[in-house]
């Protein structure tokens, strides 16, 4: 069995297993980055390393790049990956955009203040 189901009735090439522990690991730190501003303002500074301590890692055959230009992180598959590493890439893609929203939204409800920073740290491992 290859293949999920999905919320939205639409199947994933992702391993049942690893899609529902990516799935349920995901809505933890969601509702933490909604319920939570300060873990909102460390996922958006340092997403990879936030979504690592909370069990997300990306598979091995997933590339992470980070553009500059565009201040996001990429996601880059080889030419021969599979169905299920290009649908694990589609993922994080997605979930990274929804992340890089949260810092968005954090720009616009606080601008830079001076002391606002009260830095990262592994307090929300």
């Amino acid at each position: 069995m290859s293949e999920i189901l999905g919320s939205a009735g639409t199947t994933s090439p992702i391993n049942p297993i690893r899609k529902k522990q990516l799935d349920d690991n995901w809505k933890t730190v969601a509702a933490k980055a909604v319920t939570d501003e300060s873990f909102k303002k460390c996922l958006a500074a340092e997403p990879i390393k936030i979504l690592e301590e909370h069990g997300l890692k990306v598979a091995a055959e997933i590339k992470v790049n980070f553009d500059e230009t565009n201040r996001e992180y990429k996601f880059n598959t080889p030419k021969d990956a599979s169905d299920e590493t290009k649908a694990e890439a589609q993922w994080w893609t997605w979930r990274l955009k929804i992340i890089k929203e949260f810092a968005q939204e954090l720009n616009r409800q606080v601008g830079t203040v001076a002391g606002f920073d009260e830095g990262c740290s592994n307090k929300y491992a």
